[in-house]
């Protein structure tokens, strides 16, 4: 990869911008994309290497948690040695592990492969965000708005690209096609990126390394367990994560390099759009983890008929994305969030009036109004965010960011699907576990009171997000 001198800003090689932009999408839509086309192909797994259902979601569950647990070092590491440098560690180590998991003949093998994947993905969303606001400081906006409009297409391509895989070939060939996506992002990556090395020598917090990752691992692997129920090991899980982060803080306020610069989060505006940023991606998550049991189970539509459907939401994020993140250029940031969540609450709300008549030609248009919300904040919310940061900070904010994201989602999985059956039961007298097929009625309860609590969750976003605008920014 290819350095620039400290003294050179890297918008000083702009005719290369466009061809860093690229390798940085490419490696986006490939890490969202495996996150999701995974999820196909787990039933055939599952056979193949002869384990059980729930052994072989390892597959799925180790990636997020291993992404999230390694993040922040990741960011770190990135602001110490150069975000490129460590960007294109994860792109290296993300292709390789693709090779390992498509060499992988037992479930251990794979699981092992797939958390090396995830630390690829870490290094690189860790910093990606960093490097793109510092090589595109005028329009921040617009080039983040196309990361997240590649995410989108990434969650949108995974099953159906997975789908067609699975039905044509070995499923080893999901994590065959990222080879040579990997070598590209790669290549391209080492002719554009400039990779900008620290004027100052700082040492990696290593206390602090060993306390947040087992911290983080902890607290999300406890989050993903309830999703299918909690019990005193998750919440043996969650407590024992929840000290770790106490004792890390601890840590954090007496080392003299720490690991998180906890000066950041005295900005009340910075952690307004934090606590923003995952209510709306709870919100987000919550929508896309319920809508195909309402689709499938309840209406009784065929899964690709459901799929096309659901389509229509990241087709719409993945559309205004880039819009809303050039307008946030021209106009500010503050406008489009707080109209994202407008009409993300109202979105939301609409969802919960459907019900077993509710025809496909009204659904579509209500998903699409919902994405519409969601997809209006996101850009100029990154933005915001990683227009708080210090310089020296961009890789530590930038992974904060990320982390928080996939804070909300996973939040999101398991609060939608906790209050939907507990709703269900609780009308019932009995405990549910799924759909009920002679009472249809206890799911839609569930799925209206699912959605009336994200509404309200978002609302909260919106207030505090007022409350930024209106009284502390005026300070």
């Amino acid at each position: 990869m290819s350095d620039a001198t400290t003294a050179t800003p890297m918008a000083a090689r702009a005719p290369r911008r466009g061809w860093a932009l690229f390798a940085i999408l490419c490696m986006t839509f490939m890490e969202v994309l495996d996150g999701t086309i995974v999820n196909v192909a787990l039933p055939t797994m599952q056979v193949e290497l002869g384990v059980e259902a729930t052994e072989v979601q390892l597959v799925a569950s180790v990636f997020l948690v291993v992404t999230c647990a390694f993040l922040l070092v990741f960011g770190r590491l990135g602001d110490m040695l150069g975000k490129v440098r460590i960007f294109q560690t994860g792109v290296v180590l993300f292709t390789a592990g693709s090779a390992l998991c498509a060499l992988s003949t037992t479930l251990p093998v794979l699981v092992a492969a797939r958390a090396v994947q995830a630390l690829g993905v870490a290094c690189s969303l860790a910093n990606n965000q960093g490097i793109i606001t510092e090589l595109f400081a005028e329009s921040r906006g617009r080039a983040l708005g196309l990361v997240a409009t590649f995410t989108a297409l990434g969650a949108m391509a995974g099953p159906t690209v997975g789908g067609v895989l699975v039905s044509m070939f070995p499923w080893e060939s999901i994590f065959v096609i990222n080879i040579p996506i990997g070598i590209l992002s790669f290549a391209i990556g080492a002719f554009a990126l400039p990779n900008r090395r620290p004027v100052e020598k700082h040492a990696l917090d290593v206390p602090g390394a060993l306390l947040v990752v087992p911290a983080i691992l902890l607290v999300f692997a406890a989050i993903t367990l309830m999703e299918g129920g909690a019990g005193p090991l998750e919440f043996g899980m969650l407590a024992g994560g929840l000290a770790l982060v106490a004792a890390f803080i601890a840590v954090e306020r007496r080392v003299p390099e720490p690991l998180v610069q906890l000066r950041v989060f005295r900005n009340a505006s910075f952690d307004i759009d934090l606590i923003a940023m995952v209510l709306v991606f709870l919100g987000l998550s919550g929508v896309t983890i319920i809508m195909p049991f309402y689709l499938q189970s309840a209406l009784g539509l065929e899964p690709g008929v459901a799929g096309l459907v659901m389509a229509c939401y990241p087709l719409v994020n993945a559309t205004i994305g880039t819009l809303s993140g050039a307008l946030s250029d021209r106009i500010g940031c503050i406008k489009p969030t707080l109209a994202g969540q407008v009409v993300f609450v109202l979105g939301l709300l609409g969802l919960s009036t459907l019900a077993l008549d509710t025809p496909i030609a009204r659904i579509v248009p209500m998903l699409m109004f919902t994405s519409l919300g969601s997809a209006m904040f996101q850009s100029p919310n990154n933005s915001l965010i990683m227009g708080h940061a210090e310089p020296e900070m961009l890789g530590f904010v930038g992974s904060l960011g990320n982390l928080m994201r996939y804070l909300g989602q996973s939040l999101g999985i398991t609060i939608s699907t906790g209050v939907l059956y507990g709703t269900m039961s609780a009308e019932a007298g009995y405990r549910v576990s799924s759909f009920v097929a002679d009472r249809p009625e206890l799911f839609m309860h569930g799925l209206a009171t699912v959605f009336h609590l994200l509404a309200a969750l978002v609302a909260v976003a919106l207030v505090i997000s007022l409350v930024r605008t209106l009284v502390i920014d005026r300070r």
